[in-house]
């Protein structure tokens, strides 16, 4: 049968995330005590006006196709958002798509984008469905490293010496995944440099965008004069409102790639979940202050994680200044990123990441999410205390 395969499902492996979240799910199956520090979701629940607003579209009938691209109302929310937030100017007409998760709008935007060949610069360590999606596009990434060094922000010098004939786009991704750094403004005019020069295309994946500490803000680079239409911008509901689970994510750009990415959303969903985006309507119209509670939940989280891996030995951890991972370095402890990450999981009952899941860059790490309770954070400190005690 494999003869049957297609090159591009033959390069496409699964991710070591995947891996060991169905070993720690087969693990507490079985009745062992999990924590959960591996899965990239807030544990809240989301917020009573949202779910009572998917109520009332269930029991209102609202159960059939949208149109493809989302719903108007959701749009123009979303457009009003972004020119609130964000400082992006966006007609809810032609230059938003809603479509079925922020995965399902990468993937529909690196298919519109990407011929054959087509080299596209990814920051890395990174999420690995950048990968995949340029994979399945038929393109080659060229990976730009993120050095701990610098705060995990872009090699500016690295980046420039890997542009070439082949280049076609950056994809940025910040607040970042997993290490939880932050492109400044600063930071931001000076890829633009970069970028105009060289007649470059950006994909801007901002999910994290609400999850910020200190006094860093956001800023969103279509916002950065002449870079608009040179970007389309990725976000999701999924982070912001503890949403996870509905799937509902969108893109905003020019008109001409807006309407490619709606018309490839005709082919691979038709159309997002009629009652998820009026639950979403919910969320941008609705009271923010849920999602403020909830970053200063993590703000909270984020002191002990930090602190407490800093008191284990082997472990070098800086605090992150947005989304919710930490990402210690781990090179003192004799193992690599994946073999520690096993002993976690099977010895301390701790489920993490490697590393290396997010690409060579990550090797020496393990990304920890600090998205669950205080008391279960804690609790794993104190097992991976004693685990690496008998291996250090």
């Amino acid at each position: 049968m494999t003869k049957n395969l297609s090159e591009r499902s033959i390069q496409l492996q699964p991710s070591a995330f995947a891996k060991f979240f169905a070993e720690a799910v087969e693990l507490q199956r079985s009745g062992e005590d999990v924590i959960h520090l591996h899965v990239g979701e807030p544990d809240a629940t989301t917020p009573k006006h949202i779910i009572e607003a998917a109520k009332t579209a269930m029991e209102e009938g609202f159960t059939h196709y949208t149109p493809p691209g989302g719903l108007f109302e959701l749009r123009e929310a979303i457009s009003k958002k972004l020119k609130n937030d964000n400082d992006i100017d966006s007609d809810p007409s032609d230059e938003i798509c809603v479509l079925s998760g922020g995965y399902n709008a990468l993937y529909c935007a690196f298919q519109a984008l990407i011929d054959p060949g087509d080299e596209v610069l990814i920051p890395e360590p990174c999420l690995p469905q950048y990968w995949g999606d340029v994979t399945l596009a038929g393109g080659v990434v060229a990976p730009v490293r993120l050095m701990e060094t610098q705060q995990f922000k872009p090699d500016l010098n690295d980046l420039k010496s890997q542009v070439n004939k082949k280049t076609k786009m950056v994809l940025l991704n910040s607040p970042q995944n997993p290490t939880g750094s932050i492109l400044t403004k600063e930071d931001m005019n000076s890829i633009a440099q970069i970028v105009e020069s060289n007649d470059l295309f950006v994909i801007s994946d901002e999910v994290y965008e609400k999850f910020l500490y200190g006094d860093f803000t956001h800023t969103s680079f279509a916002s950065i004069p002449g870079m608009k239409e040179r970007t389309l911008t990725i976000n999701s509901f999924s982070k912001t409102y503890a949403m996870t689970g509905w799937r509902v994510g969108y893109a905003a750009g020019n008109s001409e790639l807006i309407g490619k990415i709606r018309a490839l959303s005709e082919h691979t969903g038709w159309s997002p979940n009629s009652i998820a985006q009026k639950a979403a309507i919910a969320a941008l119209k609705g009271s923010q202050d849920c999602v403020r509670e909830m970053v200063e939940e993590f703000r909270k989280r984020r002191s002990i994680i930090t602190g407490g891996l800093n008191n284990i030995d082997g472990f070098s951890c800086t605090a992150p200044n947005g989304a919710f991972y930490v990402f210690p370095n781990t090179e003192k402890i004799n193992s690599s990123s994946m073999e520690l990450a096993q002993i976690l999981l099977r010895k301390a009952k701790v489920a993490v990441v490697p590393g290396i899941a997010f690409g060579p860059q990550g090797e020496g790490k393990i990304r920890f999410s600090f998205a669950n309770s205080k008391e279960n954070i804690k609790e794993a400190l104190e097992r991976i205390s004693q685990t690496i005690k008998d291996i250090i």
